[in-house]
């Protein structure tokens, strides 16, 4: 499963061309609101998304929750289902302040919706840092860290996830957090922080997150349908003969209601349907396919 950002909702398109085989929900900073086309066309101004495998579809479902900073998933795995909140905070720059503690709230809300009844994992570019102090992003989050007693943890390396592309600057801005009695915790084989490569034009390195844990096979209930009549069985004989003899008693019988005409003339058809067709509105179960356990 993988996260990635865009910026305008014509770019969702990139993402459909190299996911042929993968299935993906993604947010746009236009998405609901006219874009401010005074803002270049550059990498990261906002939107998410988040791309998984689609032998697993069955176990994924969009949670329609926070802006357009946040996209956020359900994945259907063991006792309790986990709530994936990927976010792009705003980066440190003026007057960025207000934005990012929005967008903190936005993920605060969420927390507080699906805490009892999700594990919480919330990654991305957060745009601040739990291992410094040079930025007020870096503050406001370690201070939102502390008093939501969400973080990171002991198994995820300190270790640089942004290079900025002067050269000047780098930092480790890049998470996955989680709440401190999260059971999830206990799963998680291990987290990497990839190095930098040549074929990364990036300036972020991957954060990879390995849980030790199964997807839960997704069973529906089966469900009952109404089989299609085989007119081709029908005695058409018997047909007219049910319906050119109880038509005139409803011709008589009406009011001048036309729902309950049409009504009575459904019932009618059904009565003659029942005793010229074999098996007529016939009840079948269709069965859903469930998927075997995955890691």
């Amino acid at each position: 499963m993988h996260s990635r950002t865009l910026a305008f909702n014509a770019e969702k398109k990139i993402i459909a061309e190299i996911t042929e085989n993968s299935g993906y929900i993604a947010k746009s900073v236009d998405d609901n609101d006219d874009p401010d086309f005074n803002v270049s066309m550059k990498r990261g101004y906002g939107g998410v998304a988040i791309i998984w495998k689609k032998e697993i579809n069955e176990n994924i479902k969009e949670l329609i929750d926070g802006g357009n900073r946040i996209q956020a998933i359900h994945i259907q795995q063991g006792d309790k289902p986990i709530c994936l909140i990927n976010v792009y905070m705003p980066s440190d720059s003026k007057n960025a302040d207000i934005e990012y503690k929005d967008t903190l709230a936005q993920i605060d809300e969420m927390i507080e919706k699906y805490k009892d009844t999700h594990e919480i994992i919330v990654c991305g570019d957060m745009n601040g840092s739990l291992d410094r102090s040079s930025t007020p992003h870096d503050k406001i989050l370690k201070t939102f860290c502390k008093e939501k007693c969400i973080g990171n943890t002991e198994k995820c390396p300190v270790k640089e996830t942004f290079y900025h592309q002067n050269g000047m600057s780098k930092g480790q801005i890049d998470y996955f957090l989680f709440k401190s009695n999260s059971e999830i915790i206990n799963k998680i084989r291990q987290i990497d922080v990839l190095d930098t490569d040549p074929e990364n034009t990036s300036d972020h390195v991957p954060v990879i997150l390995t849980l030790n844990s199964q997807l839960k096979k997704v069973r529906e209930k089966a469900t009952t349908i109404i089989a299609k009549p085989k007119w081709t069985d029908c005695d058409h004989q018997i047909y007219k003969e049910v319906i050119n003899k109880d038509l005139p008693k409803l011709m008589q019988k009406s009011k001048g209601i036309i729902e309950q005409d049409i009504r009575n003339l459904e019932k009618l058809l059904h009565k003659a349907g029942e005793a010229a067709i074999p098996k007529y509105r016939r009840k079948i179960k269709i069965k859903s396919k469930g998927k075997g356990d995955m890691e």
